[in-house]
């Protein structure tokens, strides 16, 4: 453990959570696990399962594809919409495996992994009956201006199932790329319960990779919605990482090593941009001894930099009520992403026998790192200045107006005639009253810079949920079950004359 360069006359401790400390207990984490993944039940598209768990909805878009004779029945509506987005799915299924990866004991002990698992297999078979040939991938379903022109329930849409795929000819590597990171880490996922599966799946990434990297191109078929920002080599990274880790060969691991001067430092762990998490899935490798990988592990250090208080390159502020703030749409979704690689990266080190992360002059040991990310999940859950859950059906304040389509609509089982496009609108998205269906589990976009929030439906920057957003929160809440070690509230580390810290520790959606 590096020693601080200078040491302070006062120690001034600043407890970065408002009101009274946390007391959410393992099973508070467990339930709030359960309903993380009981959203994507409320996402699904296609027939559904007898299995089916959220009674309000109903089978819907069962002939996607038909316009081009393939099957796209299946997956996730993205968010409020009924649009099914393959880049940021993708993205929620590695996330959901990479939870599934790291904290399958802490998860089955919620009784959520064969909830978890299903979640993932829904959207891989989508994925796969998407990926028909080794240089034909369809990444969306459905117009998304055309979409959000109407507001209507997913059983009863009328609006055309436009489709969008890459090809050789017009490529996308960050599309391609990504669905090769949910297929990787999926396959590991299955690999003890379902090997044929999960054969399938590692076999159909290293294809989409191999695609993605050699008709190298920027995907922009989903603007204004998904735009790239970042470019496709985290992506490509991001992939070769999952590939590696998954058993696709020292190749992977060569060619990540090869690319490591696309690595860029991060502050923001996102649908768009994945060098964080790429960084410390390779930060990884490094400290078990492939020691040409020391540009990851650097770099996987600043991110933590860029967002614990205290740091002397932070990036991310925090709003007053002490929640990350990155930008202002959706800003959950960037919440949960930074939690999600905070507890992830403490995990790293602490099982490389590392203590902590040095930023300038101040050291963030593991358990300092886990207590700001815990401070995160709890301020999620309710520990905020407006003591009011993020998560609908969490505690007992919570948004009751999501910007949803199908949980601002009437069930077709409790109203069954049609509600057409313009209908939703003028009889129930206008509405003052809470959505008629609860979707259990939905992670809404959060509050402001001041922690207010306005519980309107109309205003989606705040109240629509994301299946990237719930994905992210998944694997930071499992971080929680079952570790009571965790510190209860964050503290910015300083000194005194006599004390030194901690010596013993060894994009956005538009619409």
């Amino acid at each position: 453990m590096a020693r601080y360069s200078a040491i302070f006359a006062v120690t001034i401790i600043f407890c970065i959570l408002a009101g009274p400390v946390s007391s959410f207990t393992a099973s508070d984490y467990k339930d709030a696990i359960s309903k993380a993944i009981l959203f994507f039940e409320g996402q699904r598209s296609g027939k559904l399962p007898v299995s089916q768990r959220v009674k309000w909805r109903g089978d819907s878009a069962l002939i996607d594809g038909k316009i081009e004779n393939v099957n796209l029945i299946g997956g996730y509506y993205d968010a409020g919409d009924n649009v099914k987005f393959g880049w940021p799915m993708a993205f929620s299924l590695t996330l959901l495996s990479w939870a599934a990866v790291e904290y399958p004991t802490e998860i089955s002990s919620a009784n959520q992994l064969l909830h978890l698992q299903r979640a993932i297999r829904w959207g891989t078979n989508f994925l796969t009956r998407a990926h028909i040939s080794s240089t034909t991938l369809y990444t969306q379903v459905g117009d998304g201006n055309v979409d959000h022109q109407c507001w209507e329930r997913p059983e009863d849409m009328d609006t055309p199932r436009t489709l969008y795929k890459i090809t050789s000819n017009s490529p996308g590597s960050e599309v391609a790329a990504e669905v090769a990171a949910a297929f990787a880490s999926a396959s590991i996922v299955f690999k003890k319960i379902d090997s044929n599966y999960s054969t399938k799946l590692l076999r159909r990434s290293k294809s989409l990779f191999a695609f993605a990297d050699k008709y190298r191109g920027s995907y922009q078929a989903s603007c204004p919605f998904y735009c790239s920002y970042s470019g496709y080599q985290d992506e490509l990274l991001w992939a070769a990482a999952w590939l590696y880790k998954a058993g696709g060969g020292n190749n992977y691991l060569n060619y990540a090593s090869s690319n490591q001067g696309w690595s860029q430092v991060a502050s923001e762990f996102s649908w768009d941009n994945k060098f964080a998490g790429a960084q410390t899935l390779l930060a990884k490798e490094f400290l078990n001894g492939k020691s040409n990988l020391e540009k990851f592990k650097n770099d996987a250090d600043s991110f933590i930099c860029a967002l614990m208080p205290g740091s002397s390159s932070i990036q991310i502020k925090t709003t007053p009520g002490g929640l990350l703030y990155t930008r202002d749409s959706s800003n959950l979704q960037y919440v949960t992403g930074a939690t999600m690689v905070l507890f992830m990266y403490s995990k790293v080190l602490e099982a490389a026998g590392k203590g902590g992360v040095t930023c300038g002059s101040v050291t963030f040991s593991t358990s300092n790192i886990k207590a700001f990310a815990k401070s995160q999940v709890d301020y999620i859950l309710g520990n905020n200045p407006l003591k009011m859950s993020y998560m609908v059906g969490f505690g007992s304040k919570y948004p009751t107006q999501l910007h949803h389509r199908a949980s601002s609509i009437p069930s077709i089982y409790n109203h069954p005639t049609r509600v057409g496009c313009n209908d939703g609108y003028s009889s129930w998205y206008n509405s003052n009253n809470p959505n008629p269906n609860t979707h259990v589990g939905a992670i809404v976009g959060g509050p402001n810079s001041g922690d207010q929030f306005v519980d309107s439906r109309s205003d989606y920057s705040h109240s629509e949920p994301t299946t990237y957003m719930n994905a992210a929160f998944v694997g930071s809440v499992a971080a929680l079950i079952n570790q009571g070690k965790v510190e209860q509230s964050f503290q910015m580390p300083q000194l005194n004359k006599t004390t030194l810290y901690d010596r013993q520790s060894t994009k956005n959606i538009s619409y």
